[in-house]
């Protein structure tokens, strides 16, 4: 699963993939402002390479794609990512790698 960041856009690529997560930010990097405030509500970014997505800005960014199956299937992922460390315990975000193209 990708969440990217197009010319102020975020939308969610391979919404089914629950065994690969990461943001992907197409841009230029001189523009990390504009993507840090259209990420607000979604993740909060860690450093140029992790950040912490919030499930509930990715269930807001699958909108109909939420299902219940697919809701149980993010349950699971987020219950395999746990014991890794990549479940912030607090706010239940997820660790997600950042990518740049």
């Amino acid at each position: 699963m990708e969440i990217h960041w197009t010319d102020g856009t975020l939308s969610l690529q391979s919404p089914d993939d629950f065994k690969s997560f990461k943001i992907v930010i197409h841009a230029a990097s001189n523009l990390k402002d504009r993507v840090l405030q259209d990420f607000t509500g979604t993740a909060s970014f860690e450093d140029d390479h992790a950040c912490w997505v919030s499930q509930h800005g990715l269930r807001a960014l699958a909108g109909p794609l939420a299902t219940p199956q697919w809701l149980a299937n993010l349950d699971t992922m987020v219950s395999k990512a746990r014991p890794h460390g990549w479940i912030d315990g607090p706010t239940g975000d997820i660790r997600a790698h950042v990518e740049r193209r």
